[in-house]
C-alpha cells in the first residue's frame, strides 16, 4: 500500500485531554516541549483508512469518520498550544462510535501539517 499522506503523529483521545493537569497546561508553553499528547507514532492515509502505528496501533476506516474538524474546542483549548495556536491547530477526528481523537501531525517548532491532512481528508471524503 502506497500512502496518500504519511508522517509522524502526536495524538490523544478526548478523555485523555480532559484528564490533563496544571503541569500539562503550563508545560506546552516552554521551548523544546512538544504540545500536549499521550501517544506518538506514525500515521498514514490510504484510500480507505487511516493507519496509526506506535505506542498504540489503530486502523480507522474512512467510513467510520463522523466528522473531521481543524481547530480548538472546549476539550483542546488554545491554552494547550505554544503561542496560543498562532501557527497550527489540532485536527480532531470524531468516529461513528462518538470517540474523538486529537492529532498533531509532523509537528515542528514552526507548526504542524494538520491543514494539509485536513484538506486531504476532505478531498477523499467528498469523492
Amino acid at each position: 500500500m502506497k500512502p496518500i499522506l504519511a508522517g509522524q503523529v502526536l495524538w490523544s483521545y478526548d478523555y485523555e485531554v480532559l484528564k490533563r493537569d496544571t503541569l500539562n497546561n503550563l508545560g506546552a508553553h516552554f521551548s523544546g516541549v512538544n504540545p500536549f499528547h499521550t501517544h506518538a507514532g506514525e500515521i498514514a492515509l490510504a484510500d480507505d483508512k487511516i493507519i496509526i502505528s506506535g505506542d498504540e496501533n489503530l486502523e480507522i476506516p474512512l467510513g467510520n469518520l463522523e466528522q473531521i474538524y481543524l481547530g480548538f474546542d472546549e476539550t483542546f483549548p488554545r491554552t494547550l498550544v505554544k503561542n496560543f495556536g498562532l501557527f497550527w491547530q489540532p485536527l480532531r477526528l470524531t468516529l461513528s462510535t462518538g470517540q474523538k481523537l486529537y492529532l498533531i501531525i509532523d509537528y515542528s517548532m514552526l507548526g504542524a501539517k494538520n491543514q494539509v491532512w485536513f484538506n486531504g481528508l476532505k478531498e477523499i471524503l467528498s469523492d
